[in-house]
């Protein structure tokens, strides 16, 4: 039996934590025709109303590939 077993899962539980620490950015709607794109401040990752409004816009496309796009440039750059 290796003995070194144990000490392998905290790293994988941390990379865990970081992988959902990635989609920082998300899409509010906040009428039919109005989408904020919002950073989250929680460690949880759910919304909030302290969220950061990063930016706004009249298209939900837009708004959501904005967010991705956020989501995945925050990915690439860890």
């Amino acid at each position: 039996m290796n003995t070194q077993e144990p000490s392998k899962s905290p790293p994988q539980r941390r990379v865990e934590k970081e992988r959902t620490r990635e989609d920082r950015y998300y899409v509010q709607s906040l009428t039919a025709q109005i989408f904020l794109v919002r950073q989250y401040l929680s460690e949880e990752g759910k919304p909030g109303p302290d969220d950061h409004i990063i930016r706004s816009f009249d298209s939900r496309h837009d708004a959501y590939s904005y967010a991705a796009s956020l989501n995945n440039g925050q990915a690439s750059a860890q």
